[in-house]
């Protein structure tokens, strides 16, 4: 698989940004929570976590409302595959996020040698939503971690990159990246 850079498109958390391990550390640091990173074996969380609705909410609104100063950080890699990658081609992100403007800015924060206006960012507040966006954008492939995902994908023609998570580890039949190097070797760099 050889990817143009033009083709592709990226969701946010547990892609670019690592919000699950801030969740974490969040939960144990500030509610005393006991549960490991790969303890969060469903992307559907809570099903799995014995932990308190009302605080996981708070950290998860938090980390919506606020990710730059809550301490959020891109996962590693990904500035500089980005980066380089912005110098072929806008970058494009979709995510189920609620809210533009705080994951706009934590983007552009971490990204400080990308051009703002090769950075293009949408939101799309369901998972859903996110198969229209890439369709009418015209994108080829889509890295994304919830494996739910995958199947509408791949129903409309866009071939899902499934970023290795401990809640996608499920057997299923799409490629996989463990990392930011491999999303990179599989970029057609000039």
């Amino acid at each position: 698989m050889r990817i143009a850079p033009n083709e592709i498109a990226f969701d946010v958390d547990g892609v670019v940004a690592d919000t699950f391990h801030l969740f974490v550390e969040k939960a144990q640091r500030e509610y005393g929570y006991r549960f490991e990173y790969e303890d969060i074996t469903e992307y559907d969380f809570m099903k799995v976590l014995d932990m308190d609705v009302e605080a996981s909410d708070a950290i998860i609104q938090t980390l919506l409302d606020h990710p730059l100063e809550s301490g959020l950080l891109p996962i590693s890699g990904a500035v500089e595959v980005l980066t380089r990658l912005s110098l072929l081609a806008p970058l494009h992100f979709v995510t189920a996020r609620p809210q533009k403007e705080p994951i706009l800015e934590w983007v552009e924060h971490h990204l400080p040698e990308v051009d703002r206006n090769l950075i293009r960012l949408d939101v799309t507040g369901v998972h859903t939503e996110k198969i229209p966006v890439l369709l009418e954008k015209g994108f080829k492939y889509f890295v994304e971690d919830r494996l739910e995902t995958c199947p509408l994908l791949v129903q409309n023609g866009i071939t899902p990159i499934l970023f290795e998570q401990p809640w996608n580890k499920k057997p299923h039949p799409y490629p996989v990246v463990r990392d930011w190097e491999d999303i990179s070797r599989l970029i057609d760099w000039p």
